[in-house]
């Protein structure tokens, strides 16, 4: 099932139910995109990136990608898309002085301002902002002033997010060249994101290297002093919280999600997950569910 909102100033949302879906050769404009229940895959820029509840996707204005769904059971999906005239109207705001934008109220840059098209953490006040969109946006609310009201909130909160995740990340990377750290968090984000679309593959520190194209060393000593752990550990953190999706979400046995998440030990998953949630699985599971 697939619902499509227009808003008068051509800003849109999106969202699809389905267990199967390809789509080969779209673009849009800059847009926000999660998944609730399930998986979507996206082909972009020669890299394969999966979106997994917790996270959500950016992709700029005019980007070409493929996108499909093929999961056992209906994922759930909602992307926001925001009009290249409201987009590049918001940076002024945060970019211009009062005076420029009196004079000039509705002069908007002929370029859209770029982002890291990457996985970011879907959580926190940007999490509960967009649930609360798609919650209007699934009872067919017509107030577009309220619509667009959530958008310019969802906006403010993922230039938060952005300068968070990519400005002060990049600053951590201990190189005099702004040029050279730049590109040093390109590759690390690279390797991240194919962490998280692969997490329930093995992998190996030889083949992350060649994601990043760096020694192995190289990555070990860069990813650490970027995410403040090394790669075996962002792993675990990522298969555990899928983990706690699928619990939350699907009636998988255990020992299936073990299979599923990448681990290869029940009792080893389960010990590792009441040490960092505090609670067996089976316990998260019954009180989630309840």
């Amino acid at each position: 099932m697939k619902t499509l909102k227009i808003l008068s100033n051509q800003n849109k949302l999106y969202s699809e139910t389905t267990s199967e879906a390809f789509y080969r050769d779209e673009q849009s404009d800059f847009s926000i995109r999660m998944v609730t229940r399930g998986s979507e895959e996206y082909r972009l820029n020669n890299k394969t990136i999966n979106v997994f509840p917790g996270y959500f996707l950016v992709l700029n204005d005019g980007t070409h990608y493929q996108r499909k769904i093929y999961t056992d059971g209906p994922s759930n999906t909602f992307s926001v898309q925001f009009s290249k005239k409201f987009l590049t109207d918001y940076n002024r705001s945060l970019v211009c002085d009062d005076a420029t934008l009196m004079d000039m109220p509705f002069d908007n840059p002929d370029a859209a301002p770029g982002f890291h098209e990457t996985l970011y953490p879907f959580k926190n006040d940007l999490m509960f902002n967009l649930l609360h969109l798609k919650n209007h946006f699934d009872k067919k609310v017509s107030n577009e002033l309220l619509i667009n009201e959530y958008l310019n909130h969802s906006l403010m909160l993922f230039y938060q997010v952005y300068h968070k995740e990519v400005h002060v990340n990049i600053e951590r990377l201990n190189f005099v060249k702004p040029s050279t750290r730049k590109e040093l968090f390109k590759r690390l984000n690279n390797v991240k994101d194919y962490m998280i679309s692969n997490s329930n593959q093995a992998m190996s520190i030889e083949e992350l290297s060649k994601v990043a194209c760096l020694s192995e060393c190289h990555l070990y000593k860069l990813f650490k002093e970027l995410y403040h752990c090394s790669p075996h550990q962002y792993l675990l953190k990522v298969r555990l919280n899928r983990a706690k999706s699928l619990l939350n979400d699907t009636h998988y046995p255990i020992n299936e999600i073990v299979g599923m998440i990448g681990f290869e030990n029940v009792s080893s998953f389960i010990r590792l997950f009441k040490k960092i949630f505090t609670v067996t699985p089976q316990n998260y599971r019954a009180k989630n569910v309840a």
